[in-house]
């Protein structure tokens, strides 16, 4: 009889642990519960933003026609990042081009800066941010269409929602082409301090094949460009610009420059010569002023040439957007 049940007992223990014995438990912690446990209500919040986002409209007014036409959010969005990056960027880039993107409407949607009119927004790329409906893109994808608008697509889809705060606000998600090695200030460019647009590294930036140029103006250019904004130049023409002072970042950045007499910051005088950054050098001789350039853009916040550096390099679009915007929330 105490045989018998010392059998049972066996056969019991044997039914229980059986099934534990495949169990891994290698990796339990109290901390992957809880990810287990939360994991699906955060999916769930993620696409109930996306839908929202998704089921959303834009009214954007149209630099060239002055009509305002009404889109999805998403057909915004695929359109808008079609013209701010180029399609053959990697997808992680394109994904932190559209949080940046949304950011920015939102923003705009939330605190109107009087651009857009009755619109949330404009297509003029001076003034607020690009967009290619889809007559436009199949025009310049010509045979890639399909592949560069699904790409664009996936991206876009993949985000929608996502957007930029700091301190509980939309933040200015300023982003441009390509810098020197390092992004500028917004102080230094645009002469407010903003906590989040400050100088970070972009090494991927100097691989770029364009990351310099040299233009070639002849004293007539120069000084046509000088009286559209008021600004007489007489005498020596090679003293017509002096007092370069660059940026203490090591960007190459021209904070403040001497044309015509008159004081101005790098970015206005590369503005009014149709520069392609405010990160120049200049000699004179022979009636000619040669201007080497380096970058394009206006430097502050996320470098897109940067952004796919990174995404090729293995980073996702967080950390992309965490880099160039630091101390921002991705929400």
């Amino acid at each position: 009889m105490k045989t018998y049940a010392i059998l049972c007992f066996v056969l019991a223990l044997a039914m229980f642990v059986s099934p534990v014995a495949v169990l891994n438990f290698s990796e339990f912690s109290a901390e992957n519960v809880r990810a287990a446990l939360f994991s699906e209500e955060s999916e769930n919040d993620a696409q109930a933003a996306n839908a929202e986002a998704e089921a959303d409209t834009v009214a954007v007014l149209q630099a060239a026609s002055g009509k305002v036409v009404e889109l999805s959010t998403l057909e915004y969005l695929v359109g808008c990042v079609a013209c701010e990056m180029p399609p053959d960027y990697s997808e992680e880039a394109l994904k932190a081009q559209t949080v940046t993107a949304y950011t920015n409407l939102m923003r705009l949607k939330t605190n109107p800066d009087g651009k857009a009119g009755d619109a949330d927004i404009t297509d003029d790329t001076g003034t607020h941010q690009g967009y290619y409906d889809e007559a436009i893109r199949k025009e310049k994808w010509g045979e890639k269409y399909e592949i560069y608008n699904e790409k664009i697509t996936n991206a876009v889809k993949a985000v929608l929602g996502q957007t930029l705060t700091y301190e509980g606000a939309y933040i200015t998600a300023a982003y441009f082409a390509l810098c020197p090695g390092r992004t500028e200030s917004a102080k230094n460019i645009w002469g407010g301090d903003i906590p989040y647009l400050v100088s970070v590294t972009s090494p991927g930036d100097k691989l770029s094949p364009n990351y310099s140029e040299t233009v070639t103006l002849s004293e007539a250019d120069v000084k046509a460009a000088a009286q559209k904004q008021g600004i007489t130049l007489s005498g020596d023409a090679a003293n017509w610009i002096s007092g370069l002072a660059f940026s203490e970042n090591g960007t190459g950045v021209v904070t403040q420059i001497t044309f015509g007499g008159k004081a101005m910051t790098g970015q206005a005088f590369r503005t009014m010569l149709s520069l392609r950054s405010p990160a120049f050098t200049v000699k004179y001789g022979g009636g000619n002023f040669t201007f080497t350039v380096t970058g394009s853009g206006h430097f502050v916040g996320m470098s897109q040439y940067g952004a796919d550096y990174m995404a090729r390099q293995g980073a996702d679009y967080k950390e992309i957007l965490a880099h160039y915007y630091p101390g921002t929330t991705l929400t």
